[in-house]
């Protein structure tokens, strides 16, 4: 049986995305989850830079996990530390590991134009 040796120690908090359709295209934005602090393990995997339009653009990816939550999926991200300039999107969807509904192991992504 599968089981973290990580501590849960760094502080994300959980939004949901929310899109309503404002002339026939999506108005985005993100309420937070109940609850919307959550501990999490966070690795890094660090970044990868490339030159779109003449434009640097970072994206930072990495590993999180978490105890499982219902309320996650896709569409939702992460703010690390609890801070909006450090948002994390959800990359695919989270993996309930070995299916035992104790943990989720997400892959998150932020872009940054640098």
């Amino acid at each position: 049986m599968f089981k973290p040796t990580a501590q849960f120690a760094t502080v994300v908090r959980v939004q949901h995305r929310v899109a309503t359709d404002v002339n026939g295209a999506p108005d985005v934005s993100y309420i937070d989850a109940d609850p919307a602090l959550d501990y999490c393990n966070w690795k890094s995997r660090g970044g990868t830079e490339s030159t779109e339009s003449g434009t640097l653009s970072v994206e930072d990816t990495a590993e999180v996990m978490l105890w499982f939550r219902e309320d996650l999926n896709q569409q939702d991200r992460l703010l690390l530390h609890d801070k909006t300039e450090l948002a994390y999107d959800i990359i695919g969807p989270p993996e309930n590991i070995e299916m035992r509904n104790m943990w989720l192991l997400l892959k998150v992504r932020r872009a940054v134009n640098a």
